[in-house]
């Protein structure tokens, strides 16, 4: 798939390295070396909770895109509750990708999803990075939480090609191809008018009798007719399995209006 992770991935380092030299300054830390993740870990749970290793070192294993253990989520819910529906938020808005890339039809609608997800990350970078009524801390966290986002379509679509789904999505010349061969099969199975001619003259014997109507030769999908024809029905699948389910959701949070009332004397 066409990637935009490499130019991503240099943009946030020279973010780095800025940040870093600015917030050394800032704080009279020239002499340290702390990484950007240090700085903002450390800052975070300072301000917020105090020296909390363990509610430190979860928040560091969010920064290097670590999964959390049922314990772990349970301790940051209980300890950084913001945090921990910004977690929740992130991993819905992961799977709402996934489904959406399983929905597309051809290689460059895929394509374009995952562009649209990371360019919006870009936008978000780019409107606060020269703000300065956005403080450094808040643009930081800002920052972090963008390329996480991006790590996070990264890894959806690296498994998305790893299952093997991208290649069997045709190409959009391969749709249009299929599509054009399906139109030119049909219009070979009409039956066609026949020729006008002179009438033919008498002959001594009588002429034999053409055959009312040759039978339409019978179609052979092309291989584009037949990936695109499995794209289609995948994704059908898919959207169809989208809409059950939350129709069955709304279903349970529904109240039973149906249940009858019994008042106090039975």
């Amino acid at each position: 798939m066409i990637t935009m992770m490499g130019s991503m991935g240099t943009y946030m380092k020279n973010l780095k390295l800025q940040t870093q030299f600015q917030m050394k300054q800032d704080r009279g830390e020239l002499g340290s070396h702390k990484t950007l993740e240090e700085y903002l870990n450390d800052s975070k749970a300072q301000e917020a909770h105090g020296p909390d290793d363990k509610l430190r070192d979860i928040h560091n294993k969010l920064l290097q895109g670590g999964k959390l253990t049922a314990e772990e989520r349970k301790y940051l819910r209980a300890k950084d509750p913001e945090a921990y529906q910004k977690l929740r938020a992130s991993e819905q808005e992961q799977k709402a990708y996934e489904q959406k890339l399983r929905q597309c039809r051809t290689k460059e609608e895929a394509q374009r999803l995952k562009m649209t997800y990371i360019n919006s990350s870009l936008v978000t970078i780019k409107s606060v990075e020269h703000n300065s009524a956005i403080p450094q801390q808040k643009k930081l966290e800002i920052f972090m939480q963008e390329k996480q986002r991006c790590d996070r379509i990264e890894e959806s679509s690296r498994e998305f090609v790893r299952r093997g789904d991208y290649d069997r999505l045709p190409t959009e010349a391969e749709e249009n191809k299929a599509q054009k061969d399906a139109q030119e099969a049909k219009e070979a199975q009409r039956p066609q008018p026949p020729e006008r001619g002179e009438p033919s003259k008498p002959t001594e014997e009588p002429a034999k009798k053409e055959p009312a109507g040759e039978k339409p030769a019978i179609h052979v999908e092309t291989p584009e007719e037949k990936k695109v024809k499995r794209a289609r029905a995948k994704a059908s699948r898919n959207a169809s399995f989208t809409k059950a389910v939350t129709a069955y959701q709304s279903n349970i949070a529904a109240p039973d209006k149906s249940a009858p009332k019994v008042d106090a004397r039975g």
